[in-house]
């Protein structure tokens, strides 16, 4: 029952896999490309210890901490310099300048 179990993770996280690389070479943002990196990363973390419980040994533990911190470090870089290098969007609410007049209001 077990490997069928087993069987049945390691499919699912394949298709998560083959998905995320889907996403990532279709991704219409980079958003979307980060995204499916880190949706890779996380399954292969999970197929990683799935072969860990199926060999019946620790020792991939430490391969799937290592994958983890990498995924996750990759993840915050690739943000960090996005959000260093896009220009800034401003937001529908901001006020103008202080002295600036106000837009004027659209008549009734």
């Amino acid at each position: 029952m077990i490997a069928l179990a087993l069987q049945l993770a390691f499919l699912l996280l394949t298709l998560a896999v083959l998905l995320g690389l889907v996403r990532l070479v279709r991704g219409p943002t980079v958003l979307d490309r980060i995204l499916a990196f880190d949706l890779i990363a996380t399954s292969i973390v999970g197929m990683i210890a799935l072969l860990s419980v199926k060999w019946r040994t620790p020792l991939y533990l430490e391969l799937v901490l290592l994958f983890s911190l990498l995924g996750f470090v990759s993840t915050v870089a690739f943000v960090f310099h996005l959000h260093r290098t896009l220009p800034a969007r401003p937001s529908a609410r901001e006020e103008p300048p202080s002295g600036a007049a106000p837009a004027p209001s659209p008549p009734p």
